[in-house]
């Protein structure tokens, strides 16, 4: 997995250097849906995420988007995290006046991590998404990301599991490309 993340972050550097139009940062709330499949009954995580984009040209983009949430409804004395980090394209729909939306597909890993009775358990999974969502430009460089709706594919301990992840914040944005 780590060897993936190097890779990804090099294609980021690489696409930054090849004369990109656009760059964007953001900051997110971040719901996930947790269905940890096998008969378990899901949980809900909640927390932060951020994300870094690189402009190929005015609609293709190359996303680095870098999540963290803690589980909710726990029993008491135990916790739980869940920590996302995904590469991949997105594709934005300029022309909307204000409004872009984009649809983006992300490969990269999962990592949860449980703590209970003073014992820890942590496992890493591959982690896909697929999904989009919409910004709304508020001034030339800030947008509100309105929302961000995915499907998040994990395969934790031999279990297919298809989790829902939501984002809303807000996006900063530079360059000398078409907004």
């Amino acid at each position: 997995m780590r060897k993936l993340c190097v890779l990804f972050g090099f294609m980021l550097v690489v696409a930054a250097s090849a004369k990109a139009q656009n760059f964007e940062v953001g900051g997110n709330y971040q719901f996930v849906r947790i269905n940890p499949g096998g008969g378990a009954s899901g949980s809900n995580c909640q927390g932060a995420a951020g994300s870094a984009a690189v402009g190929l040209n005015n609609w293709a983009s190359i996303v680095g988007d870098f999540g963290g949430c803690k589980i909710t409804g726990m029993p008491a004395g135990s916790s739980g995290s869940q920590i996302n980090y995904l590469f991949g394209p997105r594709i934005t729909a300029r022309g909307y006046g204000r409004f872009s939306p984009f649809v983006q597909t992300l490969f990269g890993g999962v990592h949860d991590s449980a703590t209970a009775a003073g014992l820890t358990a942590t496992a890493n999974s591959f982690g896909w998404t697929i999904g989009g969502g919409a910004d709304f430009a508020v001034t030339k460089h800030v947008a509100l990301r309105a929302i961000q709706f995915d499907y998040l594919y994990t395969h934790f301990s031999g279990t297919r599991q298809n989790n829902f992840r939501i984002q809303s914040g807000l996006v900063y944005r530079w360059g000398s490309g078409k907004r």
